[in-house]
């Protein structure tokens, strides 16, 4: 049985624990959003039975407490359907980063995008490298090279670094490429322009918008909640 690196082990507990956290954010996002709606709904149906109720109303609650009680209703409903909005746009800013993290933790083999060489490798360290890398197995060339003389190694020792070097341009070309196609691809069927699918696929200001959109999100749910238990004090208070 192979043993895993714990490279490999962690990143395939994260591949798990991401797809698990996707699933609980869809179960979180239908249970908040019946809540919110329930709450709202609530909230509007108080508004409507003092407007459709008014003049019976304010002889059993005074002036000063009716304003605050449906102006605080008000906010809560207006606060409520806006963190509705900007739940749901966090929803699928969160779905795209779990499937941007997927990617990222996918167990495909890839090749080297960037240099595993610090120049202290020996010969067999670097075919090694250029194996695991690219799938060029040049162990053959170890028995000669430990046969010629000082200056035929170095040589050849460049020459395979030489090599991989070669192979990291032609990974990240081809990298580009790829992203480049894609993002064509995209912008031909989604009307939008090339370069901001490449942004949003070379990251872009995704974390950014995720830090504002979970800041604001919070922010409404906190005054829509708390808007809406100050006006049921308020009434109970006031009556």
């Amino acid at each position: 049985m192979k043993i895993k690196r714990p490279f490999e082990q962690f990143l395939e507990i994260f591949r798990t624990t991401n797809r698990e956290s996707k699933e609980l954010l869809k179960y979180v996002f239908e249970k908040s959003d019946n809540i919110s709606l329930w709450i709202i709904g609530l909230a509007i149906g108080g508004v409507s039975i003092f407007a459709n109720n008014i003049a019976d109303i304010q002889n059993v609650i005074l002036p000063c407490y009716l304003k605050p009680i449906l102006l605080m209703l008000a906010i809560s409903v207006t606060s409520g359907i806006i963190y509705r909005g900007l739940y749901l746009y966090l929803f699928v800013l969160l779905d795209g980063n779990f499937r941007g993290i997927d990617i990222a933790f996918s167990n495909q083999e890839v090749m080297d995008l960037e240099s595993n060489l610090d120049g202290s490798e020996s010969f067999s360290q670097v075919v090694d490298t250029l194996k695991n890398g690219f799938g060029d197995d040049l162990s053959y060339l170890i028995p000669a090279y430990e046969k010629i003389n000082a200056e035929a190694k170095q040589a050849l020792y460049d020459s395979v670094v030489n090599h991989y070097l070669k192979c990291i341009e032609f990974a990240q070309m081809d990298a580009n490429n790829a992203m480049d196609f894609v993002a064509d691809t995209y912008s031909k069927f989604f009307g939008k322009s090339k370069e901001k699918f490449l942004k949003a696929l070379n990251g872009g200001s995704v974390a950014k918008k995720y830090k504002w959109a979970i800041s604001l999100t919070y922010i409404f749910y906190v005054v829509y909640i708390l808007a809406f238990i100050s006006a049921l004090f308020a009434f109970v208070l006031a009556v």
